[in-house]
């Protein structure tokens, strides 16, 4: 009798056991950042992680980095179609279905990614016609990932005054970050991060526009010469985002966890990510490769095209029959603030 108690209690504790793993939740999650990419190291796993421990355990996730599951176009498709639940969502690649988003990325705006992530971050949260685009299309924000302001990356001769970007090859995400190149009079590739080594070393592009913090995570640092340091050629975002059906079936401490952790590590990592920025300049010039300043002339001359990148980016926007001046007027108020 004894025996058979013990096997019974073993069952029923086994049984137990097998019914609170089956209670736990769990999402497919995708994005197109390695694992060795900071976005992913001091973002989305700490984000993942938060929430499974702020739930007990209760909310679990199937990773799929490095665009396995969605590639760096595909990030927004992959909730609306159901191929995964939570996706980082790179907008800079979603400028169709995300155009007025775009507007947080546009140059010279912020001084810091703290700054332009809290900015970014009251948008999303307030009633704004940035934040109706989100609803529109069927995510709900759960963490912002921020870049710092873009530079420029050369393989040659530094990008250091409008003339020398001039005429030059140059790639970038796309959206206001492709505009922008344009707008500089550089010939504009939309290309995604993943392949710039590649077309840097071959010569297909004579450089590219980039934030500082993602130089090492694609190891750039082994094919470029000079990099700017104090330009804002604006600014990427990717955004994790959970699909707003299935948001709907999660339970209310659940979705507390996952927008309390959302907002704790965005915070950290906005901050992690602007020391970054210095920690890799010193980095670089240890390499023997160029970190330069534009000088306030060559900085002068490049605000006159950034603001036309603004307006032009606002007026093809409206042409498209959205209200993106209204959209930019309430970036720009919260951005002040």
């Amino acid at each position: 009798m004894r025996k058979f108690g013990l096997t019974a209690l073993a069952l029923l504790f086994g049984t137990s056991l097998l019914a609170s793993a089956a209670q736990a939740e769990r999402f497919i999650v995708t994005t197109n950042l390695p694992p060795s990419h900071w976005g992913s190291v001091q973002g989305g796993v700490p984000f993942l992680d938060c929430v499974k421990t702020a739930t007990n355990g209760e909310v679990e996730f199937d990773y799929f980095d490095s665009g396995k599951l969605a590639s760096f176009f595909e990030s927004l498709n992959a909730v609306n179609t159901g191929i995964a639940q939570i996706s980082y969502i790179v907008v800079s690649a979603q400028s169709d279905k995300l155009p007025l988003t775009g507007i947080t990325m546009l140059p010279g705006l912020g001084s810091s990614t703290v700054e332009i992530t809290a900015a970014t971050r009251k948008v999303l949260e307030s009633d704004t016609e940035i934040a109706r685009e989100y609803a529109k299309n069927r995510i709900v924000p759960l963490m912002i990932n921020i870049f710092p302001a873009y530079q420029m990356l050369s393989v040659g001769a530094p990008f250091d005054s409008v003339e020398a970007i001039s005429g030059k090859k140059v790639s970038s995400g796309g959206g206001p970050l492709l505009m922008t190149l344009n707008t500089l009079g550089a010939s504009g590739l939309e290309m995604a991060t993943g392949d710039l080594y590649l077309a840097l070393q071959q010569g297909t592009i004579d450089g590219t526009m980039l934030s500082t913090t993602s130089v090492k995570a694609y190891k750039l640092e082994e094919v470029i010469k000079s990099i700017s340091a104090n330009g804002n050629f604006g600014t990427a975002a990717g955004i994790w985002s959970i699909d707003s059906d299935v948001w709907t079936t999660v339970p209310d401490a659940h979705k507390t966890a996952f927008l309390d952790c959302g907002l704790k590590v965005e915070q950290d990592l906005a901050k992690w990510a602007d020391q970054f920025v210095l920690d890799t300049q010193s980095d670089l010039k240890a390499l023997g490769i160029e970190v330069f300043d534009f000088t306030p002339e060559a900085l002068a001359k490049i605000e006159v095209k950034l603001e036309e990148t603004r307006q032009v980016y606002v007026d093809r926007s409206a042409s498209r029959g959205i209200d993106a001046q209204k959209a930019y007027d309430e970036y720009m108020e919260i951005l002040s603030e």
